[in-house]
């Protein structure tokens, strides 16, 4: 609203705020339902391979179930960093409070589970298989992370305060190795936030693990085996 509905001398000390409905809208968990637009080799091959099983399924030639498990982590696993790539290093460097560069503004977003929480929603497809079967799910925790947040959690997480700088991408993939800015391209071009809600309703998922938690979980299994270094 640019203007007042009704002329008042008030208005004159409220503040406004412009909303961008569009991207408000965009903020929205994506359903199993949704038209997909795959791309690279590896999102496409998965796309066909998808349709294929469900199809077979639906057609009564296998019992096939399909789960779409999100960035998985826990302990031994190594967690999709808050720079969207794989390097530990990014975690050993928050932990001692060194200056971290994310790619653009940092508000992509990265949607983690716990394999506890796979294997949950594996053991609750098998079980309640006449719910399951020719369906897909998504399996993730409850809610994704920007990059931007999930790295100022892993600061606090190690009492840090958070020290973060952003550039833009074509200068921001110069200041990393070509795999990690692959890495990372592949994750933030994707910007995951899929809804649970089907997998909910059907079959009784429940995470038990936030986002956060499980990263912390990982991470702290790489603390333990010396491959994140934390301040003595």
């Amino acid at each position: 609203m640019r203007t007042p509905y009704v002329s008042h001398p008030a208005w004159n000390t409220v503040e406004r705020i412009e909303i961008d409905r569009a991207a408000e809208d965009a903020a929205v968990p994506t359903t199993e339902d949704e038209p997909r637009h795959p791309f690279g080799d590896y999102g496409i091959l998965k796309a066909e391979i998808e349709e294929l099983l469900l199809d077979s399924a639906r057609r009564g030639v296998v019992r096939a179930v399909v789960l779409h498990p999100g960035h998985m982590v826990g302990p031994g696993w190594n967690p999709l960093n808050p720079a969207g790539h794989f390097n530990p290093e990014v975690f050993t460097r928050i932990a001692h409070g060194e200056l971290l560069q994310l790619p653009n503004e940092g508000m992509e977003t990265v949607h983690h589970v716990h394999a506890d929480d796979v294997a949950q929603a594996f053991e609750l497809a098998l079980t309640k298989s006449d719910n399951a079967i020719g369906e897909s799910f998504h399996v993730v925790s409850p809610g994704p992370l920007t990059l931007r947040a999930y790295a100022e959690a892993m600061f606090a997480h190690f009492g840090q305060p958070a020290r973060l700088a952003f550039l833009p991408w074509e200068e921001w993939r110069h200041t990393v190795t070509e795999d990690e800015a692959r890495a990372t391209w592949d994750h933030i071009a994707h910007s995951p936030y899929a809804s649970i809600a089907k997998a909910r309703q059907r079959l009784g998922y429940a995470p038990r693990y936030t986002s956060l938690e499980a990263v912390i979980e990982a991470v702290n299994s790489l603390i333990a085996a010396g491959v994140v270094r934390v301040p003595d």
